[in-house]
């Protein structure tokens, strides 16, 4: 008797996984929390933006532990992007260096699983702009950007 109330929870826990699952795959909006408590279900967008001035580039590597991006050199005004979903152990990290013309640089952490930064970054894009005067973060909730990070050497 037990082993058979014990099979039937097992079945309605799956049921309710499978249909908040189904819910979110079709596309429906009927469950709009599911994004914030399911954040491995989110495609999410990360860019890093050549926000420096007197027309600097800005050198770029960024990777995560399975994912090397390469190297790039970003003109003025132009930016790297990618995208990618979490793992479901919530352990995906990404981080970049970059380095401006003069010298400066900086290694950074982009994405780690933070409620705040998903906050921040409207549970989607993540938007990291080079400026002179650091590394900054664009709080999309709060329309701002936020200084995060000094440059090394500067």
């Amino acid at each position: 008797m037990a082993k058979g109330r014990v099979n039937s929870q097992a079945i309605i826990i799956n049921l309710v996984a499978v249909a908040l699952v189904c819910a979110k795959c079709d596309g429906s909006n009927s469950f709009p929390v599911t994004d914030h408590l399911f954040p491995e279900f989110i495609k999410w967008h990360i860019y890093v933006v050549n926000g420096l001035g007197n027309n600097q580039n800005l050198f770029t590597r960024c990777k995560s532990q399975e994912d090397d991006l390469g190297t790039q050199n970003l003109p003025v005004g132009s930016n790297l992007t990618w995208s990618f979903r979490t793992d479901f152990f919530h352990s995906t990290l990404f981080w970049c260096y970059l380095r401006t013309d003069t010298g400066a640089s900086a290694e950074f952490e982009v994405f780690w699983y933070d409620a705040r930064l998903f906050n921040k970054c409207q549970w989607k894009n993540c938007i990291w702009v080079a400026k002179d005067q650091g590394i900054y973060l664009s709080d999309l909730s709060h329309n701002i950007d936020e200084l995060h990070y000094t440059w090394d050497g500067n």
